[in-house]
């Protein structure tokens, strides 16, 4: 097949989040069952009970503030002048979009902005919508309490951590690299809505919630895709997004062409590969994947955190 027939089917594959989120749950009853240690956990099966009550449930929906600084930077007609006045009416959006706009993966080695406008000049309103959906949702999500806390943190600080890693490498892909940097800001929000539920058990509760690590460990990895692709729909992420941040551990029997997932499932990995000290092997990551990219063009755009790794 050419590039483009290959482009063409991708873009016509349809992704089911909401079947793929049922199949899954399912998967975790039979996980807890499975498990010594949480077959007869109450709290194991209090959480899969409030998981089980549907995405309008289980997924928070942004404030009506939040919601109208998304349509803002949707709207073509608005001049960046009156997109920048509007934002900068918040506080923390606008350390949240100078913190981007500063850092290295947008700086790169250019002077510091220090005004709102100037930073969107720097990053582009799409790469200004992901900021703000991302300081949204790190706003509405309650913390877990106990071990989680940290366990949640540590999910941010890799979202954070991976989103300039797929801005570098999407072009290896032929994609689109602000849309890499905003889907890959959020790719593991699914793990944060589960650790919301957690937050809502503890309060029904009053008491710490107490998992298996074993059983915690296997629940984030086995539903954080298709919770975080019905967490894209829900926030209007949109079609590519959804599909990428729900097949982006590429571990479907049917793994399509997808850049974007490809983008983030390479820089994923080069993330964890640098935090662990673990050797990053660029041709077994390519079959594990089952990539289409250039990886070539993926080494050359990653080589400096392939030599830390």
């Amino acid at each position: 097949s050419t590039p483009a027939a290959v482009a063409d089917k991708t873009s016509a594959t349809s992704y089911d989040a909401a079947a793929s989120w049922r199949e899954h749950l399912e998967l975790a009853h039979a996980l807890q069952l499975s498990d010594p240690d949480s077959a007869d956990n109450p709290d194991a099966s209090a959480l899969l009970k409030l998981l089980g009550e549907g995405p309008d449930a289980v997924i928070r929906q942004l404030p009506a503030a939040a919601r109208d600084s998304l349509t803002l930077c949707d709207d073509a007609t608005l001049t960046r002048s009156r997109v920048a006045d509007t934002l900068g009416r918040d506080p923390a959006l606008v350390q949240a979009l100078l913190r981007t706009a500063n850092s290295a993966a947008f700086g790169g080695g250019r002077g510091s902005v220090l005004g709102i406008e100037q930073a969107l000049d720097r990053i582009g309103i799409a790469g200004a919508r992901a900021v703000v959906l991302s300081s949204c949702v790190d706003g509405l999500l309650s913390h877990p309490g106990g071990e989680y806390n940290a366990m949640a943190s540590e999910v941010w600080a890799h979202m954070v951590r991976t989103a300039p890693l797929a801005r570098t490498v999407a072009p290896a892909f032929a994609a689109d690299a602000d849309e890499a940097f905003a889907i890959a800001l959020l790719h593991d929000v699914g793990k944060l809505v589960i650790f919301d539920r957690i937050s809502v058990l503890r309060a029904v509760r009053r008491r710490a919630i107490a998992l298996s690590p074993l059983f915690i460990h296997q629940l984030l990895q086995l539903l954080h895709e298709p919770l975080g692709a019905m967490a894209a729909l829900k926030w209007g992420m949109g079609e590519r997004a959804t599909r990428a941040i729900g097949n982006h551990h590429r571990l479907e029997v049917h793994t399509w062409r997808d850049p974007l997932a490809e983008s983030i499932f390479v820089a994923e990995r080069a993330d964890h590969a640098v935090r662990r000290g673990t050797t990053y092997d660029i041709e077994a990551l390519w079959s594990d994947g089952r990539l289409t990219g250039s990886h070539v063009r993926a080494t050359a755009a990653l080589h400096h955190v392939l030599a830390a790794a």
